[in-house]
């Protein structure tokens, strides 16, 4: 078969939110983590937009993050519909998040904060949730 023929297959994402770390298929993300960390585990961002921010978009696993004017990316978002955002992944998140063993939707949660780690939903109280966000825990103090 010609291969620009064959259908791209979408590597699979396996995030597992622990206490204090986030292992990405078998790779521990610190955060605030750097591009490079992140390219390890997802490959080159399919887009690169460039704003008051950078902000790096995975379209064909449905994962973007936000470089901040310090070079950090406090998280990753992971969008599991679609939306039709120009910052926002075309395609939703076709793996899967654990909470340590235990595997979690979306509609599981609105925030799960652990130590240095955070789960955060993505959307507001009044509206679908349209995905999750993992990184930095704001609230946790030292």
């Amino acid at each position: 078969m010609l291969k620009f023929l064959k259908k791209k297959k979408t590597k699979e994402i396996n995030i597992v939110c622990k206490t204090n770390e986030v292992i990405i298929n078998d790779i521990k993300i610190n955060f605030p983590t750097t591009t490079e960390e992140l390219i390890a585990v997802f490959e080159e961002p399919s887009r690169k937009i460039e704003g008051t921010n950078q902000y790096l978009i995975w379209d064909d696993l449905g994962i973007s993050c936000t470089i901040k004017g310090d070079n950090e990316i406090l998280s990753i978002n992971v969008y599991q519909s679609n939306n039709i955002s120009e910052y926002v992944a075309q395609k939703p998140f076709a793996g899967k998040l654990y909470l340590e063993e235990d595997e979690i939707t979306f509609s599981d949660f609105s925030k799960i904060g652990l130590n240095t780690v955070a789960i955060h939903r993505l959307g507001s109280e009044s509206e679908n949730r349209f995905g999750f966000s993992v990184g930095i825990n704001n609230e946790y103090v030292a």
